[in-house]
């Protein structure tokens, strides 16, 4: 359960980001690459719990956040945009996502921003 949650959580993250920060540039090497990586990432993650034999408790999660803290500044930082900063760099000059990206970020990804899940994505941005 822990392999599919913290795969799930991970592609979330990822589509977040493809969502949020729709201006990715040229990056089809990268984009065919990172889908793997975090599934290795996830995989060797699964495994180091098995080796440890930590079981269920506090320690196993704290494992699975601190992965997941990991997958979200690696995709911040790494993910390429046409402006040539990453995604957490342009937040931190204070850009910050809103429903026009988070619209031609659906688009981008061929989903309909009007449909009932992309309004209910969209409505997630600040205006």
């Amino acid at each position: 359960m822990a392999l599919i949650r913290t795969a799930v959580l991970c592609a979330l993250i990822y589509c977040a980001y493809l969502v949020a920060f729709p201006d990715w540039g040229d990056g089809r090497v990268y984009h065919g690459i990172v889908p793997f990586v975090l599934a290795g990432g996830v995989v060797g993650l699964a495994f180091l719990q098995k080796i440890l034999d930590i079981g269920e408790g506090a320690l196993k999660l704290a494992l699975e956040a601190a992965f997941i803290a990991v997958v979200v500044v690696f995709l911040g930082y790494t993910m390429p945009q046409k402006s040539g900063k990453a995604p957490l760099s342009q937040w931190a000059e204070g850009r910050r996502p809103d429903r026009d990206a988070a619209r031609r970020g659906l688009e981008r990804l061929h989903a309909d921003p009007n449909g009932p899940v992309g309004a209910r994505i969209v409505a997630l941005f600040p205006k």
